[in-house]
């Protein structure tokens, strides 16, 4: 089988989804989008809000195989278990959108 026959079956899907997240004392809250941004699978990052010290919620579009909640959480997972600095991760999961 050929290598492009074997790429061409891979499907990845595109989603976007609100998420909330909150985050540490003395994380500024562009440092948490970076933070983010820099996870594997995830496109862009754009603020939506900030609500209140340590807590916004970012529009997020990531590119994935998976469905999208697994994916998302996965996110999240991934989010958490990486960056001491962010405590906890909300998906929006009635926003999320297949792209």
């Amino acid at each position: 089988m050929k290598l492009l026959n074997i790429l061409s079956e891979v499907e990845f899907r595109t989603y976007t989804a609100m998420v909330q997240v909150l985050y540490k004392d003395g994380t500024d809250s562009n440092k948490a989008a970076e933070m983010i941004r820099a996870l594997p699978g995830v496109t862009t990052v754009t603020v939506a809000s900030k609500q209140g010290e340590n807590k916004e919620t970012l529009k997020i579009k990531i590119i994935s195989q998976k469905e999208s909640l697994e994916a998302f959480n996965a996110l999240k997972d991934n989010a958490v278990n990486k960056y001491p600095n962010i405590i906890d991760i909300k998906i929006g999961e009635q926003t999320i959108e297949e792209k």
